[in-house]
């Protein structure tokens, strides 16, 4: 019927206005222009307005905080480690859509409104018609609107690696078949789709009930640093070995505002409610964790002046926030001196007494090793004259460093934590002296599974400690 229509009035217009007549019987015989013209009403600035993301409310979690990648590049290469962003606004409420901008297309047609359900085609170089979704992992930079009242309004959502200066256009065919177009600009922020460069491929996907989710491919290396005092470290292979050699840190960052105590309860900032620990300098990446900004780090330049600029001492409203997380990189058990060892590194068990066996457990950086499954564990099995108290411990799941309440610098003390496990051996055999023999395997997951990947456990034998029961 529409297209009835269209040929109908087709046909009318050429009876009216194929002859050359005076403007005033033109317009009066319904032939006005035909025209399109495009408006932001909410301006040309795609990012979170309201609600907005509070730095208050603005957390990172990683299902997995400790990964064995050292293992091979095989197994490296096809891990996925998730993780999640929360984004709330400063009373609370969760936030769970991308940002978005609305883009009008107002449409005159021979100096009328069109009929209802005609159909306006946007187009754009940066950003998305649709956000991202189970449906829609890959931008949608073309759609259709139908118009009502002689307007089609089209949203334009943040969307990852789509951000920039995006050219909109709108066009919209008439009833005479000539195309009327307008085009504008809009600045697509980032969303929450973006991290700081961190080296690694960093992807976001959708999972129903948890928007902002990310997968690490964690194929990179964190930054090579020197000891800083009270941490641990051994010279191998001409390389110093600590365990911030294995700290892995992103930075996801998303405009917003930083927290402020609504102390009046107005919903908005008023002076003196400015939040201790909310001020924020621009987002970089500690890539040596000492808990500030050292020249060569990645960062984001918000204000465009080329060089790294700090926190202001103010609340801001209009400003990038942004939170790490943080991963620790291992590798399987490594033995020497100053890893992986036992201590006594001997077995001497009295007649009839007991003998308490320290095992040091870490990677060649000095690091815990990876838990990531509730059946990892270290498997003892006794030959000769003795008894274990224990013959299987639980491995210990953590990240191997803990950092201080403002989440800036490691607590020196943890480097010693979360390392150790102990097993008693008993004389089997008071009247006889007998060998003794230790025999220690070590199993572990690498990564937690998800739903985009999953790795076996992995196995590895200690070197045996032997001694005797008197």
């Amino acid at each position: 019927m529409k297209n009835e229509r269209r040929k109908t009035m087709k046909a009318q217009s050429g009876l009216f206005c194929s002859h050359a007549v005076v403007l005033a019987l033109f317009l009066a015989a319904g032939c006005g222009g035909d025209s399109l013209r495009l408006s932001l009403p909410q301006g040309n600035e795609l990012k979170y307005t309201d609600p907005k993301p509070s730095l208050k409310h603005m957390t990172v979690t990683c299902d997995t905080t400790n990964a064995s990648v050292y293992i091979s590049n095989d197994i490296r290469s096809q891990m996925r480690l998730r993780c999640v962003v929360e984004l709330k606004d400063n009373n609370g409420s969760a936030i769970t859509s991308d940002a978005s901008i609305p883009i009008v297309a107002e449409v005159t047609e021979q100096g009328h409104a069109p009929e209802d359900g005609s159909t306006v085609t946007f187009t754009t170089t940066a950003g998305s018609f649709e956000p991202i979704s189970e449906w829609s992992t890959e931008p949608v930079q073309e759609t259709q609107v139908e118009t009502r009242g002689g307007k089609a309004t089209a949203l334009l959502y943040a969307f990852p690696g789509e951000s920039g200066q995006a050219t909109v256009t709108a066009s919209f065919v008439t009833i005479n078949e000539t195309t009327v177009t307008d085009s504008t600009t809009v600045n697509v922020g980032t969303g929450l789709g973006a991290i700081v460069e961190s080296g690694c491929q960093v992807r976001r996907v959708y999972e129903e009930g948890a928007p902002f989710v990310f997968l690490l491919t964690p194929t990179c290396d964190p930054l090579d640093v020197e000891p800083m005092p009270g941490e641990p470290s051994h010279m191998e292979g001409g390389i110093i070995h600590n365990p911030r050699d294995g700290l892995f840190s992103m930075v996801f960052y998303v405009d917003g505002e930083e927290a402020y105590n609504d102390l009046n309860q107005n919903g908005e900032y008023d002076e003196g409610e400015f939040a201790f620990g909310s001020d924020q300098g621009e987002p970089f990446v500690d890539a040596n964790d000492n808990g500030t900004y050292d020249s060569g780090e990645p960062f984001v330049d918000e204000d465009g002046d080329g060089a790294w600029t700090d926190a202001n001492g103010r609340w801001d409203g209009e400003k990038l926030i942004w939170q790490t997380a943080r991963i620790m990189f291992t590798g399987p058990p490594h033995e020497s001196p100053d890893t992986t060892h036992f201590d006594p590194s001997g077995i001497a068990i009295d007649a009839g007494g007991r003998q308490d066996i320290n095992l040091y457990l870490m990677d060649i950086n000095h690091n815990p090793i990876a838990a990531n499954a509730s059946y990892d564990q270290i498997q003892f099995t006794v030959e000769g004259g003795a008894n274990i108290t224990t013959d299987t411990l639980a491995l210990k799941q953590t990240m191997g460093v803990t950092f201080s309440e403002d989440g800036k610098t490691i607590e020196v003390s943890s480097f010693s934590e979360d390392r150790s496990y102990q097993v008693t051996l008993e004389d089997a055999d008071p009247n006889a002296a007998e060998n003794v023999t230790l025999k220690t395997t070590v199993r572990w997951t690498p990564a937690k599974s998800n739903d985009y990947s999953s790795t076996d456990q992995q196995e590895m034998s200690l070197s045996d400690i032997t001694g005797t029961a008197n």
